[in-house]
């Protein structure tokens, strides 16, 4: 996995107007609102807008996914401290599979 900054985590997470990232579901629908809006095609759309949005949600579901099968893993944490703080600030509120 890609190591990501905080600041480009917390951007990733503004980008997508996210509170949290309750579910992965949820981030998709977000996710699929947003680049509705702003395709290139659109009247309103813009490319950089657009490819900043998808680019959002590839760092956020790559965390989530990561998140959901190995966070209990001592290694990864160690690996990983910008996933570990997200969640003990609240960003990830947990996965437990419902999507």
């Amino acid at each position: 996995m890609h190591q990501v900054s905080l600041s480009e985590f917390k951007d990733a997470v503004e980008t997508l107007e996210l509170l949290s990232l309750t579910s992965r579901e949820h981030v998709r629908k977000k996710y699929l609102k947003l680049s509705r809006l702003y395709h290139p095609d659109m009247p309103e759309g813009s490319t950089e807008k657009f490819q900043k949005i998808r680019d959002a949600y590839e760092v956020l579901t790559n965390y989530m996914d990561n998140f959901r099968f190995v966070f209990d893993d001592e290694e990864f944490k160690r690996q990983n401290p910008i996933l570990v703080s997200a969640f003990d600030a609240g960003w990830i509120k947990g996965s437990s599979g419902e999507d």
